[in-house]
């Protein structure tokens, strides 16, 4: 499966937060900013993501959210993740505060892979599977293993093998 490998090269272990302590969207931006833009501008890197949240929406629905930009500088996509506390309201079009936050840095002039990557991390953060987990899980170790792997899904022919697939996996 390509998103968790895609999961696995943005998001170190240690660019997980397992409760972040927020104030408001921008709190949430400086404090993941920080996390990640070790040998960056930190300054830079928070005004490029708030100016692009000024122009669209980082809510994806669901109590998640994926603030980015792309920075001059990267040579590749990164990332790091919080669960967010309280959640905070980053304009999902289900008015649901996000509690699940990625931010997401790409390289400066290339769209198409900013666009992959976000894609991927939409479709990780959206599996109501993934996020149960994410929101359940005890510390940031367990948090990544989650965000990048697929080993703690049940396996197939597993415990839920009689139970119709709709049922077995309900959150």
């Amino acid at each position: 499966m390509m998103a968790p490998t895609m999961m696995a090269s943005l998001i170190s272990p240690t660019r997980v937060v397992p409760r972040l302590r927020t104030r408001d969207v921008r709190h949430v931006v400086d404090g993941l900013t920080h996390i990640i833009a070790a040998g960056l501008d930190h300054g830079a890197v928070c005004r490029a993501v708030v100016e692009r949240g000024e122009a669209s929406t980082f809510g994806f629905g669901r109590g998640v959210a994926i603030p980015h930009a792309a920075i001059p500088g990267l040579d590749r996509p990164i990332g790091a993740f919080a669960r967010l506390h309280p959640p905070q309201d980053f304009g999902a079009a289900d008015d649901i505060p996000a509690d699940l936050v990625c931010l997401l840095l790409s390289p400066d002039g290339d769209d198409p892979t900013h666009l992959r990557t976000l894609a991927c991390v939409a479709r990780r953060l959206r599996d109501r599977d993934v996020a149960a987990r994410l929101r359940s899980a005890k510390d940031a170790e367990a948090i990544h293993a989650v965000l990048t792997s697929d080993a703690w899904r049940e396996p197939e022919g597993g415990l839920g093998q009689d139970i119709p697939p709709h049922h077995a996996r309900a959150v």
